[in-house]
């Protein structure tokens, strides 16, 4: 239908001005060390940011995502969602999400049919758009950078065992 093309067409328009002006969009919901002030502001919930630190750490020290999901579980550490159970998966999308520093990498994603609301990963099908310091960082660059070269030593290892 040619009105819902027309109609998406200008609204994604408005969100790429939008991540071309660096302006971050983020559910904070569902995004484990963020909330939203009184003024709309993306800050830095300190308790969740603890347990965001503590997974940085634990893998920094050498426990596997398996060990940390297992001691966040024992500790009764909930999700952002409220659940008991972590998901390994979850974990290391916390641990590989540049936010965490600070930055934001803008259209990780894209909807691709604005009436199912489907979203796709942005392979290169959309321009990303990479904002520094956008927001108050929980984990210092240096510290996300560490965990980063941790993740790729350590898909190594598993690589060479195949």
């Amino acid at each position: 239908d040619w009105s819902s093309d027309v109609c998406s067409s200008d609204l994604s328009k408005e969100i790429v001005r939008k991540f071309e002006k660096g302006e971050m969009m983020l559910n904070v919901n569902n995004f484990l060390g963020f909330t939203r002030d009184g003024e709309g502001n993306i800050v830095i919930d300190q308790a969740e940011a603890a347990v965001v630190r503590k997974i940085f750490y634990l893998y920094l020290c050498g426990d596997s995502l398996t060990q940390i999901k297992e001691k966040l579980e024992a500790e009764g550490i909930k999700t952002v969602r409220g659940k008991d159970t972590w998901r390994v998966s979850t974990i290391d999308h916390l641990l590989s999400n540049e936010k965490y520093m600070g930055d934001a990498l803008l259209q990780k994603s894209y909807t691709v049919d604005f009436l199912t609301k489907k979203r796709s990963a942005n392979t290169g099908q959309r321009k990303q758009y990479y904002v520094e310091n956008s927001h108050e960082a929980i984990i210092p660059k240096s510290i996300f950078y560490q965990v980063q070269a941790e993740k790729a030593r350590r898909a190594g290892l598993v690589k060479k065992i195949d």
